[in-house]
């Protein structure tokens, strides 16, 4: 009965460090084990000491279990890395006789206790090393659905498919019955691409203007139906200037970063308003339906041979860190997609030379692509996917306009300096 208890495998190891702590996570991850729970690690650390030990003892003669064991306390489990608390003194043993009831002051602490300083500890090496925290492993974690995946295309076809030919017949209706209506779709897309972007730009931190915006970017269509290009200047300048007011204001009562707010508020006005401005400045020339239709064809067939040949036979990505999924030989599909589209259109609608069909099928895919790889590089600086959901399979209206709002000034100017799209002047 006067014997003591002999110490348990709990405490008979010592407690490790932080630094060894982090090196057993850092070496599961190198193993791809997924992050460990806090039992598991110190469980892992306590055996690379006890070999450590092993190895280091070997040889001398066994000393007494009490002074085999190192008094360790918790609180060298928090202190810094690479440094242990100096060990207490070891006890002497037991005097035969003595009652052996009365517990000792300093005994190793309990598997719980250590359980919980290795929790503590693992914890702040994982808030120190955000990428694989051990929260992550608690029960439940994994239980979020995981987004589904589409495989190389992407997105989901089929409602892609259908949203798509519900738009496009929709704006090519109006164009073809009553063009004058195509500005009330305008006037809609870009008040709703104007709000995806703004609120988009905000996960920067900034404070873009949104109703200044969507108001001066509406007036501009507005002003270019009604009055042509001159308007149109008119209402860019008077749009820009009433953004700066209204957002330096706005800075003033919540003591913003006005440069970066202005700048950003400007950037959203001229990349949505204006482009979608030159877009319904085609409608005021000669067959000015005919020419909005051949520039959205272009593009939307730029796009079309783009998917298709990207995704059969895409192999060289043109620039991975912006757009992985855009490849040379879908760049190939969208030129050849978009050169049979311009022909048709040259021949059979303007009865301008084939050649011409040739230049817009080569031009406008370019700067279709130059435009996808601009929204994809404003998303990715966003931490974005896509800049909204109101159009599903496809994302957000400026998902869809992404390779029509560059590509308007450039068939804008094409169709002015190619022979055969608008009448020669008397």
């Amino acid at each position: 009965m006067t014997d003591t208890a002999s110490p348990s495998p709990a405490t008979s190891a010592p407690l490790p460090t932080r630094r060894l702590l982090r090196q057993v996570e850092e070496e599961a991850k190198a193993a791809g084990e997924g992050p460990l729970t806090p039992e598991e690690v110190l469980r892992r650390a306590q055996a690379a000491l006890a070999g450590e030990a092993d190895a280091s003892t070997a040889g001398p003669p066994e000393a007494h279990p009490s002074a085999a064991q190192p008094d360790t306390s918790p609180a060298d489990a928090a202190a810094p890395d690479g440094e242990r608390v100096p060990p207490l003194p070891p006890q002497a043993p037991p005097v035969p006789g003595a009652p052996a009831s009365v517990p000792q002051q300093e005994s190793a602490p309990s598997q719980e206790d250590a359980s919980s300083d290795a929790d503590t500890v693992s914890g702040d090496a994982a808030a120190e090393d955000r990428e694989a925290p051990l929260a992550d492993a608690a029960p439940g974690a994994d239980s979020a659905p995981a987004e589904k995946d589409y495989g190389r295309a992407g997105r989901n076809l089929p409602v892609a498919v259908a949203v798509g030919a519900l738009l496009g017949g929709g704006v090519l209706a109006s164009l073809v019955f009553l063009p004058v209506s195509f500005v009330a779709i305008a006037l809609l897309g870009v008040c709703l691409a104007m709000w995806e972007l703004s609120n988009a730009l905000k996960q920067s931190g900034a404070r873009v203007s949104t109703v200044s915006t969507i108001v001066a970017a509406g007036c501009m269509v507005v002003a270019t139906a009604l009055g042509g290009q001159e308007a149109l200047w008119v209402a860019f300048a008077a749009g820009a200037g009433a953004v700066l007011l209204f957002t330096l204001l706005e800075d003033l009562h919540r003591r913003g970063n006005a440069v970066r707010d202005v700048c950003l508020s400007l950037f959203a006005l001229t990349y949505v308003g204006l482009m979608v401005s030159f877009v319904v400045h085609l409608l005021s020339f000669d067959k000015g339906n005919l020419l909005v239709i051949c520039f959205l064809a272009l593009v939307v067939a730029s796009d079309i041979g783009g998917y298709f040949a990207g995704t059969a036979l895409g192999r060289h990505p043109i620039a991975p860190s912006i757009s992985p999924k855009k490849s040379w030989e879908g760049f190939a599909g969208s030129v050849l997609m978009a050169t049979a589209v311009g022909m048709g259109m040259a021949h059979w609608a303007f009865e301008a030379p084939l050649w011409t069909g040739v230049v817009l099928g080569v031009v406008i895919p370019a700067f279709a692509t130059l435009g996808d790889f601009s929204e994809s590089m404003i998303k990715r600086d966003l931490g974005l996917k896509d800049m909204g959901t109101l159009l599903p399979g496809h994302g957000g209206v400026m998902d869809r306009l992404d390779s029509i709002l560059p590509t308007a000034p450039v068939a804008l100017i094409l169709f002015i300096f190619l022979p055969g799209f608008l009448p020669a002047a008397d």
